[in-house]
């Protein structure tokens, strides 16, 4: 029976994609949650820098509070103090 120690060195030598993947199926054995597809990971970072990217320069429509809470609540805001 392999030991912790030699299926730690096997799989680290694995492509990143097929750690992703190992990982992900590790994950769904064990009934954890947040199993994830395969190089899900690398699509949030990219998106992560393409909306902060928008945002530096100027690209992305951003929201004040009053605009957000207008978005969000309408005329039906709750109030502040019964919270």
């Amino acid at each position: 029976m392999a030991t912790y120690e030699t299926v730690l060195r096997e799989a680290m030598s694995l492509p990143a994609d097929e750690r992703e993947l190992l990982v992900c199926e590790l994950e769904a054995e064990t009934g954890r949650s947040g199993a994830r597809a395969p190089g899900a990971g690398r699509d949030w970072d990219a998106e992560i820098k393409r909306r902060l990217d928008d945002i530096h320069s100027g690209r992305a429509d951003l929201l004040d509070d009053d605009e957000f809470d207008r978005l969000v609540w309408g005329a039906s805001k709750p109030d502040a103090d019964t919270h």
